[in-house]
């Protein structure tokens, strides 16, 4: 669903491995705005989110993390949302 949403034939994560090379972020410190700001990727965020109101995201550092309204982090990091839950079968 992701990949047909962000226009590219497939999409995974990034391996480990590479994580902190390709992000600038060690495993557990990925936050979406560093993201944003670092590499200008794009971002999506499930749609189930909007039915939330307030959500929990990484804060740039292992163990630290911020509580935010969907819509609000959505504004800031210019994240489209979209249907990209996968189904559990």
């Amino acid at each position: 669903k992701l990949a047909k949403v962000s226009g590219n034939k497939k999409v995974s994560m990034i391996p480990q491995k590479d994580l902190e090379k390709t992000t600038g972020y060690i495993h557990g410190a990925n936050n979406p705005v560093g993201i944003r700001q670092k590499h200008n990727y794009p971002i999506f965020i499930d749609q189930t989110a909007l039915n939330l109101d307030q959500m929990i995201v990484s804060a740039g550092e292992v163990g630290h993390s911020i509580i935010i309204r969907p819509q609000d982090l959505a504004n800031f990091v210019k994240a489209d949302f979209a249907d990209i839950l996968e189904e559990n079968n």
